[in-house]
């Protein structure tokens, strides 16, 4: 099934589908019922919402297990959509590109509001950081640069040990840009180095 622009920039502008898609996209397959108990959602409107994702191919059924007289189905991102941006890049779709990074920056823009909404958040005790700041690159640099940070966090993606918290590591390499040099004031905070002692 070929995903169709339109019902990606639908996706992308509906909050509550693009709520169901980063649900999805972070925890895994789930159930109709699963995402409606994360999200506190009225059932109607989720089900509908999930039923006009499966249609558009964003969602896929991977599973179905019969509950009393009913089907109960499992719902994964679809293989489409997961790989949209090979696709997008062929049809040099700007304004999806634009679109979907919003939908990336939105999800991490929610995990910081949880956070700060979070009576237990602490700044001095928790590890949490953001920088940007200017890098030189031919394009091959760019690519080199992009999988070495892929390879960088792999032995990270799962969990080893219980003192292991989840944190999100955005990586992003903005397109190339017209002014000629890296601002002086560099946007972020980073956490201490390794081993680095407390003021």
């Amino acid at each position: 099934m070929t995903l169709e622009m339109a019902d990606v920039h639908e996706c992308v502008e509906n909050p509550l589908k693009l709520r169901i898609i980063m649900l999805m996209a972070r925890k895994g397959p789930m159930t109709a019922k699963m995402i409606q108990q994360a999200l506190d959602v009225p059932q109607t409107s989720l089900y509908r919402a999930v039923n006009s994702l499966q249609e558009a191919g964003v969602l896929k059924v991977v599973s179905e297990t019969k509950v009393r007289a009913m089907v109960e189905r499992t719902y994964d991102v679809s293989d489409h959509f997961r790989h949209f941006d090979v696709e997008m890049v062929r049809r040099n779709d700007l304004e999806g590109y634009c679109n979907l990074f919003n939908s990336f920056m939105l999800g991490l823009m929610r995990d910081f509001r949880d956070y700060a909404e979070d009576p237990d958040s602490d700044l001095r005790r928790d590890i949490t950081g953001f920088a940007s700041t200017g890098v030189y690159l031919t394009d091959e640099q760019a690519k080199e640069l992009s999988w070495a940070m892929v390879s960088l966090v792999e032995p990270y993606l799962a969990r080893r040990s219980d003192d292991q918290k989840l944190h999100t590591l955005g990586f992003v390499l903005t397109p190339p840009q017209k002014r000629d040099s890296v601002p002086e004031r560099r946007i972020g905070t980073i956490p201490e180095r390794p081993g680095e002692a407390e003021e």
